[in-house]
């Protein structure tokens, strides 16, 4: 099994040494380590093959014990070890030559993927300026080192100077014709995108609550993959642009949608409306009530159009939409 662990060090002679040995005697064998200059803290960064059965907790352990600080070890595949300068000229040439998306590039050299860590304490955020001055954001679970933010901003300058860098963040192209479908686990990033996208007005409209940005994994993973419920997105090309979750709520069922603005009043949330239905009543449900912010009038002509006589009551700051579920 092979892992990739990160930790901080005080810089002073010794303590990779320390961590060496503590490998050894553990029979982990160290095959690639980057290190992050800083003062008065170096980060280091190992790849070590462990031997079978060994868990990213028992890992983690052996590292803080040896004397490292910050430990994070995540499971990485055989192609690890290759040093990180050819990594990122690589990365260059595939977007370069291979026309791959910049994002998509960045994402994979940065290891941006939802990790499965010990001891998660939510997102650090990158924030890459493109030529045009605009914001590429990028976040993870594992702090990014002054090193990895450098090297990731000339990878952007590099491919922005020759013209290939299009927005991650920016508001979505209304070119490809929206898709409604079901949500998945690789859409966690999708989801958070959109979300970062929306106004503060949207969001308070959504969740009746200030909602803080960029999202962390976890609300991310909640919104992706409901532990009691049912989640949906609407995909325009490579893009969500709108998201509900279907779950049940003090003994009753609830839908939530979140439209991005620049797709407002083009018949998203009727098509939501629609299929969150379909899925209640697919699970046996006799009634769905829609949640959203009570001065949201959008909500009430989308359960119009899509073909409900609902009840609708005001509750303080919500706006509560009751549809009955009778075979149709």
């Amino acid at each position: 099994m092979q892992w990739r662990v990160r930790t901080t060090l005080p810089d002073r002679p010794g303590l990779l040494a320390r961590i060496a040995a503590a490998c050894g005697e553990a029979e982990l064998n160290i095959v690639g380590m980057q290190v992050f200059p800083g003062s008065p803290h170096v980060t280091d960064e190992l790849v070590v093959v462990a031997p079978d059965g060994w868990t990213d907790v028992q890992v983690a352990d052996l590292f803080e014990k040896a004397g490292g600080e910050d430990v994070v070890a995540t499971r990485v595949s055989a192609g690890a070890p290759d040093d990180a300068p050819t990594r990122y000229l690589a990365g260059a040439s595939e977007v370069l030559d291979g026309g791959r998306p910049v994002e998509e590039v960045l994402r994979e050299l940065l290891g941006t993927e939802t990790p499965d860590v010990a001891d998660y304490r939510g997102h650090d955020v990158l924030d890459l300026v493109r030529r045009d001055g605009r914001t590429l954001r990028v976040s993870r679970a594992v702090p990014f080192t002054p090193v990895e933010r450098s090297r990731a901003q000339a990878l952007l300058s590099l491919v922005g100077d020759a013209g290939f860098d299009q927005p991650l963040i920016a508001p979505t192209d209304l070119g490809p014709s929206p898709m409604v479908r079901d949500a998945a686990p690789a859409d966690l990033e999708g989801v958070a995108a959109l979300h970062e996208r929306c106004s503060i007005e949207t969001l308070y409209a959504r969740y009746q609550v200030p909602l803080r940005m960029p999202l962390t994994t976890r609300m991310a993973r909640r919104l992706v993959q409901p532990d009691h419920g049912h989640a949906l997105v609407v995909q325009s090309g490579l893009d969500l642009v709108a998201h509900a979750v279907l779950e049940e709520e003090q003994g009753r069922w609830t839908l939530r949608i979140l439209v991005e603005d620049a797709w407002r009043d083009r018949g998203l949330t009727t098509m939501l409306v629609r299929q969150g239905a379909r899925v209640a009543r697919e699970r046996g449900l006799e009634r769905l009530t829609i949640v959203s912010g009570a001065a949201d009038d959008r909500v009430l002509r989308a359960v119009g159009s899509a073909g409900f006589v609902a009840r609708v009551e005001r509750h303080d700051d919500e706006l509560h939409v009751t549809l009955p579920l009778s075979p149709r």
